[in-house]
């Protein structure tokens, strides 16, 4: 009776840890368009402007910090890029002009960090957004970084218009362009964690409507070249989220038991 009571408390514990974890390890991390496809006017250009998703409910949820932001950049279609700067107001809504034709990617990271949960000698379990050194009955403790890119496009696109990494240490690479795609059609991606094929990690997929909770409407997992299929079931904004976890490497051995490395893309099907 004992051990049962024991394991229960355990597994309770577990569970409002994960459900009331801090804000900015918990939360996904994502950018949304105004527009993914602006229209290309002569003398104007096109226009559009990217916002913030933070957290579990789409397309936006909780607001960002924007001094969580560590990089956050618009990349062109010859592969250069240049930085941006966050609006401000709490979604971070920042807009865009374009002159040319192509596709363009809106892309951001967040800042690296540690999360540790653990039990003291009174039973109870505490959050440290930190590492797990000097702490004793540890739960859980993660080394964490978070990447994001949104696809826009802007005129008349080829097939490969996303296909080329931006160079982040995880990243879902759309190897077709979805604005070639019509509802009901499958998208090739390509999930990269530091430079290499991310082998059978896992792959979520939703649109925007299809539930107000953390639901996703296609889940796959990458082979062993790191590239998935997804099946695009509806019209309308779509987020696409891969995570890699991993046992604590040797540089991180002493300061966490797992390394977490999660990313996302967002574009349009219509």
């Amino acid at each position: 009776m004992k051990i049962a009571k024991s394991l229960l408390s355990v597994c309770l514990l577990l569970f409002i840890g994960l459900f009331a974890a801090p804000v900015g390890f918990a939360h996904n991390l994502w950018i949304n368009a105004v527009d993914y496809n602006p229209e290309l006017r002569p003398r104007t250009g096109a226009q559009t402007k990217v916002y913030f998703g933070f957290g579990h409910r789409f397309p936006v949820q909780d607001f960002l910090d924007h001094k969580k932001l560590t990089a956050f950049k618009l990349v062109g279609p010859d592969g250069t890029s240049r930085e941006l700067e966050a609006g401000e107001g709490g979604f971070l809504a920042t807009a865009l002009n374009f002159r040319k034709k192509g596709g363009y990617m809106a892309t951001a990271a967040t800042a690296h960090g540690f999360y540790t949960m653990y039990v003291d000698q009174e039973g109870r379990l505490h959050h440290k957004l930190g590492s797990l050194e000097g702490l004793n009955n540890v739960v859980l403790s993660l080394y964490y970084e978070n990447y994001t890119k949104a696809l826009i496009n802007v005129g008349e696109t080829d097939g490969d218009a996303f296909a080329k990494p931006v160079g982040h240490n995880m990243e879902i690479v759309a190897l077709e362009n979805p604005y070639l795609k019509q509802p009901g059609e499958e998208l090739d991606l390509q999930v990269l964690h530091k430079g290499q094929p991310a082998r059978f990690c896992e792959v979520s997929a939703t649109y925007v409507g299809f539930s107000t909770k953390e639901d996703y409407a296609f889940s796959n997992k990458t082979d062993f070249k790191g590239r998935s299929t997804i099946r695009l079931l509806a019209p309308g904004q779509w987020i696409v989220r891969a995570v890699v976890r991993k046992p604590a490497e040797a540089a991180f051995r002493d300061k966490c038991l797992e390394e977490k490395y999660s990313a996302t893309i967002s574009f349009e099907v219509r």
